[in-house]
């Protein structure tokens, strides 16, 4: 049998209750029976030692007065008074009962009285009666001579307690039974956020994610329900971002195919027969063949980089070596394209870096920098190590980039000027690459620039430490 949660906790509600319901009668009724006994004992004590001074030359000369002052004290206490010897036996009853004198009671509390020292004891006798002893010793010259026992019955203590003890059961199992229903409440207003995600969780089993839930409380439910929101806002964008790139990759795939094939058919239908027409279509097949291998490349590097489990192969590399590396690759395309290209590092930092993909970042923002600075313009690559991390500019003098499009540069398949992009060989996935590489090593990398004036990409990493 499948129970739900909110009887789960209306059930423990009520048994957390019940059970301190249980535990205060207990006490409560306990703490009444030791004040009523303690109030009853200190009672007799008093009159047993009233006894034991009023009489304790009639009971040093064994004088029958010793009798009727025991009778008449016991009469008006309503107790049984028994007067001990210092033997500990019973010499004189209050009720008059041979049979009980020279017996001697072996309870705790007459060794006591003997011993000099008041003391009292609860005790059932043989028809079940409960009974308080309260002894207490008489004194002759500092010695103990004998002892006086005023037995008293103490039914009426228990025959109230159990009164009490009736009371205490119906208020609590009307209690009870109030709160077994404010239990199934307060469950029932604890579980309904619960009860509201799971019908928000089960339509997006079958791919809404849409589902959002109400988050007011501010306590751990009302956490929970904005999680889940921010998990569907999350959700919903890594399904967009998915849709978006299936669909971009596709049309980009099926750009240089489609071009090869148009080519090939053009060969392969045509009558041309002149070699250096061949070789110009087997050129161009040859160029969108490269632009589909950097596509697929980039992709997969891509892919790579947004696995979070996969390593990176990271060793303290000389930072000035890796700018002057890149720079020295890009150097002929600089002189093509008529571009300065320099580098400026300070000092001679060493980085704790995955040497070929930082390579890459470089190589990256260098070849966009000089592709979109115009003959005569400037690229510089810089590195400097300072006390909170390494930091990595590459500045241009180049066209700049429109403010509407620098929230989208590190986009996948983004491209500010898509027909020049494509042109110059680019996939769209360059600076998402860059963003990735410098995310898995902790850092941060921003862009500024401003149309006609250049573009300024800065790379932050972390202390090598």
């Amino acid at each position: 049998m499948r129970l739900s949660i909110r009887w789960k906790l209306a059930a423990a509600f009520f048994l957390i209750t019940a059970t301190v319901l249980m535990v205060t009668n207990l006490f409560i009724l306990r703490t009444l029976e030791l004040n009523y006994l303690s109030a009853r004992e200190a009672t007799h004590l008093a009159n047993a030692n009233i006894i034991a001074l009023a009489g304790r030359e009639d009971i040093v000369h064994g004088d029958r007065n010793a009798f009727y002052l025991a009778r008449d004290f016991g009469e008006q206490i309503q107790a049984r008074v028994l007067v001990l010897n210092n033997n500990g036996r019973v010499i004189l009853d209050s009720f008059d009962e041979p049979w009980l004198v020279g017996q001697l009671p072996r309870y705790p509390e007459v060794v006591s009285a003997l011993a000099g020292t008041s003391g009292s004891g609860l005790h059932k006798i043989g028809d079940g009666e409960t009974v308080l002893n309260v002894v207490v010793p008489v004194l002759k010259d500092k010695q103990v001579i004998g002892a006086v026992m005023v037995v008293v019955n103490v039914a009426d203590i228990y025959l109230t307690l159990a009164g009490i003890r009736a009371q205490m059961v119906g208020v609590s199992i009307l209690s009870g039974l109030l709160a077994a229903f404010f239990s199934l409440a307060l469950a029932g207003l604890l579980t309904r956020p619960l009860n509201a995600l799971t019908r928000a969780v089960q339509p997006m089993e079958s791919g809404d994610l849409s589902q959002r839930v109400t988050a007011a409380n501010r306590d751990e439910l009302g956490d929970l329900g904005r999680a889940f929101n921010s998990m569907a806002v999350q959700l919903e964008s890594v399904d967009r971002t998915r849709r978006e790139f299936i669909t971009n990759a596709s049309h980009e795939l099926r750009s240089p195919l489609a071009s090869v094939k148009a080519l090939a058919q053009s060969l392969a239908d045509g009558d041309e027969r002149d070699p250096a027409v061949y070789r110009e279509y087997l050129r161009d097949i040859d160029s969108e063949i490269d632009r589909l291998h950097r596509l697929v490349d980039n992709l997969l590097q891509l892919a790579r980089l947004e696995e979070q489990g996969a390593p990176l192969k990271k060793d303290h590399c000389d930072v000035g070596e890796l700018v002057n590396h890149v720079t020295g690759l890009m150097t002929t395309l600089a002189s093509t394209k008529g571009v300065t290209l320099e580098n400026s590092v300070s000092g001679r930092p060493v980085w704790l870096l995955d040497r070929d993909l930082i390579i890459r970042v470089l190589f990256n923002l260098v070849d966009n920098a000089i592709r979109h600075t115009p003959p005569g313009g400037q690229v510089t690559v810089e590195a400097e190590a300072g006390k909170t991390g390494l930091l990595l500019r590459v500045k241009d003098t180049g066209v700049g980039i429109p403010a509407a499009d620098l929230p989208h540069v590190f986009d996948r398949f983004y491209r500010v000027d898509k027909a020049r992009s494509r042109a110059t060989g680019g996939t769209g996935l360059g600076l998402a690459i860059v963003r990735q590489t410098v995310t898995r090593h902790g850092g941060s990398i921003e862009v500024k620039s401003e149309p006609g004036q250049g573009t300024t990409f800065k790379i932050k990493l972390p202390d090598k430490k």
